[in-house]
């Protein structure tokens, strides 16, 4: 390893210091880690037993090839500072100091040891129950020590205590001098005024988290009232493990919801069952003859790992993931998961239901929806059929007795999502007009299975139209068959439905078409993110622009400047697209606003706005909050945007703390493309309702066209201009150097 590594090693080592602590609160905040190693040196053997514990793990780590010397991560070391923590309080405070090097030798073998059953435990929890272990290999090992302390007559329940660099002391009632102590423990310095601490970097990294800590506790207060458990050699094990059960299912796992709190509290209580079984005690020979000892055993962390893998795995196998909602988004803050949750999959999607795309071209009346009066009942009733008509509601061209008249007869049929052909019939013959075939109910038909138990089926084909095989993979959009008449069909149409099982006749699946237009009553076109198209809407699928990012400009490392003008000045703003380790893409204003931003399906959205917002960026965050692309007539659309392009950061944190309850503060925009003189204007409006009033609204007008991208847009407000932006052309940009 050459200097330059070696350096950027111990760099890497040294933030992953300050990560590991934050792994202690579930967060990977590193002013957080600082915060919480500093309190742990308010007793300074405890607190350097930990660093020495964390300081083995993350080195031998990396000797051992678990993390490599650029990781900055200080996960896979967090339970050796647990272990380290807990030698340092329950070492007895004269062999600290009589014999430091037994000491500093049981630390690192402790912590080298829970190092590898943390590997161990983690991979098993990982592959069995989609969850990290967490703590659990620390309460196994730290168990372990703690018998072998008592075991080794270096615990005998005294003599145990660490001096603190200082001891403020605070009168509390009781309720509030125990929530304190529960925190503290979570530190292994069970000192209130830690607690205190600890409760306000709390407060400051998330108001719903300290919230829900609340909770646990009070649920935790009301349960001791009917048991004898208390504190344990001064630590106060059951509070922190119902604190930290409370924090992790209702806001960490889960994303905040009233549900969440429901399950959290459910969680407490049987934590709290848990935790009472494991309070047992240790009897022992004591020195005096005929009598015996006796030691309360520490439950450690072993009741929330234990709840909170449990529930979560549970959660994990239901049907329907339709509240609840489990946080796979690799985002631990509360509040800034359940902000990504809004604003990047809400805002498109229902949780728990299957996504799927019309499986056809062009326009198509549904003629029968979801529990549709003819056949589309009980186990059948989430299913579509749909046909063709034209502007006089005919849906033949000359006669309607012959097939081939039918304007969707031996239309392509398109896979409506990605999948392997799991059964094909294909040889039925096609009925003549008003006849049926009652024999071979589903005619030909196609089945594609999706994987997990979800297939979609495509019946009432052409006879021989297909020409896939069973095990043949096709992609979103390629060609399963044509349109045809054959099986329980008078007239010709497409059967689409969603369904859990390989053969027609399988029970349904609830699901929703994802951007498809429907047309409405004055034949303007509208967009829908994700819904269920109803009887006798006429419906097409959104073509998705492959070109957007490109039409935009908004390709990695591409760079547009503007004119912009406000009433009081005047600047000029430059925009470059940048693309970070997650792949998240964000533009970049050299005016200090940043908009994350995906294009998807051929969808522009603006995700997430941070930092300056008297920009040309912010206003465009508004004016384009969603932006597909269409040059076929007048498209509308609405959306819910981010918080964040409307809101300061202190309404925004208010509103997030509300919305697990209910959503007093809204943030909604409607949108209307058409085109003039070969241009696209994009006209929208952004309102700001608390509990339904509206108390602001935006209007925005935004300029496009395919050569030129971005030409220009405007933001108003009660007809007042507040901020235009023109793009600069390149020439304009040289005669201003």
């Amino acid at each position: 390893m050459n200097r330059n590594n070696l350096g950027s090693a111990l760099i890497k080592l040294g933030k992953s210091i300050p990560h590991a602590y934050a792994t202690v609160m579930f967060s990977d905040n590193l002013w957080v880690g600082l915060a919480m190693l500093l309190l742990t040196l308010v007793s300074p053997i405890v607190g350097m037993a930990g660093l020495l514990g964390l300081l083995t793990g993350l080195i031998s780590a990396r000797i051992l090839g678990f993390e490599g010397w650029d990781s900055s991560s200080g996960v896979m070391a967090f339970n050796s500072l647990l272990i380290g923590l807990a030698i340092g309080y329950y070492y007895p405070y004269a062999g600290v100091l009589e014999s430091p090097l037994s000491f500093a030798a049981l630390i690192i073998l402790s912590a080298i040891a829970t190092q590898l059953i943390y590997a161990a435990v983690n991979y098993l929890t990982q592959s069995w129950f989609r969850m990290p272990s967490m703590s659990l290999a620390f309460s196994l090992s730290a168990t372990l020590v703690w018998y072998f302390l008592v075991r080794s007559g270096n615990f005998t329940g005294v003599g145990f205590e660490k001096p603190l660099l200082f001891n403020i002391p605070i009168e509390l009632p009781w309720f509030w001098r125990d929530f304190f102590q529960s925190l503290a423990s979570i530190a292994f310095v069970p000192d209130v005024f830690v607690g205190i601490l600890i409760a306000v970097v709390l407060l400051f990294i998330s108001r719903i988290g300290l919230m829900l800590a609340l909770m646990g506790w009070s649920i935790c207060y009301v349960l001791l009232q009917f048991s004898a458990m208390s504190t344990t050699y001064g630590m106060f094990f059951p509070g922190f493990n119902l604190i930290l059960i409370s924090i992790a299912i209702g806001s960490i796992y889960l994303i905040p919801s009233k549900t969440s709190y429901l399950l959290a509290a459910l969680g407490t209580v049987i934590g709290f069952v848990f935790a009472y079984a494991l309070s047992g005690r240790y009897y022992y020979p004591d020195v005096m003859p005929a009598r015996t000892g006796v030691l309360f055993v520490p439950m450690f962390a072993l009741p929330m790992n234990v709840v909170v893998i449990s529930l979560i795995y549970s959660l994990r196998l239901r049907l329907r993931q339709r509240v609840a909602v489990i946080n796979d988004y690799g985002i631990l803050h509360p509040e800034k998961a359940l902000e990504a949750y809004i604003s990047r999959y809400q805002r498109f999607s229902s949780a728990g239901v299957p996504q799927i795309h019309l499986p056809i071209n062009g326009e198509w009346k549904i003629t029968q929806s979801h529990h549709g009066a003819h056949t589309h009942q009980l186990d059948w009733a989430y299913a579509w059929d749909l046909e063709m008509e034209d502007r006089f509601g005919k849906k033949y061209l000359e006669s309607e007795h012959d097939l081939k008249d039918y304007y969707c007869f031996g239309k392509p049929v398109l896979a409506a999502a990605a999948g392997y052909v799991a059964k094909v019939v294909n040889s039925i013959p096609d009925n003549a007009i008003g006849s049926i075939n009652t024999q071979d109910n589903w005619g030909n038909y196609v089945t594609l299975s999706h994987g997990y138990g979800f297939y979609t089926l495509y019946a009432h084909l052409r006879e021989g139209s297909v020409k896939l095989a069973e095990g043949d993979y096709v992609k979103l959009g390629d060609k399963l068959g044509t349109v045809g008449n054959s099986g329980r069909s008078a007239v010709p149409h497409l059967h689409f439905q969603a369904q859990s099982g390989v053969d027609a006749g399988s029970p349904t699946i609830f699901s929703h078409i994802v951007n498809y237009k429907r047309q409405t009553e004055d034949g303007v076109h509208e967009l829908c993110s994700s819904g269920v198209p109803g009887e006798g809407e006429v419906v097409s699928p959104l073509v998705p622009e492959k070109d957007l990012a490109p039409i935009l400009q908004f390709g990695y490392g591409q760079k547009q400047r503007y004119a912009v003008q406000t009433p009081h000045r005047e600047w000029q703003e430059t925009w470059r697209v940048d693309l970070d380790l997650a792949g998240t893409h964000s533009l970049v204003s050299d005016q200090g606003s940043k908009l994350e931003f995906s294009i998807y399906n051929g969808i522009y959205n603006s995700l997430s706005l941070s930092h300056g917002r008297k920009t040309a960026l912010a206003a465009f965050a508004l004016v384009a909050s969603r932006l597909p692309w269409s040059e076929s007539g007048k498209l509308t659309w609405k959306d819910e945007p981010s918080l964040s392009v409307l809101m300061g950061s202190f309404w925004k944190n208010v509103t997030l703390f509300l919305i697990p309850f209910f959503r007093p503060i809204r943030v909604n925009a409607s949108a209307e493309l058409h085109q003039r003189d070969q241009k696209i204007i994009v006209e929208s409006v952004t309102s700001l309702s608390v509990l339904g009033m509206v108390i602001r609204k935006l209007e925005g007008t935004l300029t496009l066209s395919r050569r030129e991208g971005i030409i220009d847009f405007s933001l108003r407000q009660n007809s007042q201009t507040l901020l235009t932006a023109k793009r600069m052309e390149l020439e304009e940009i040289e005669e201003q150097s």
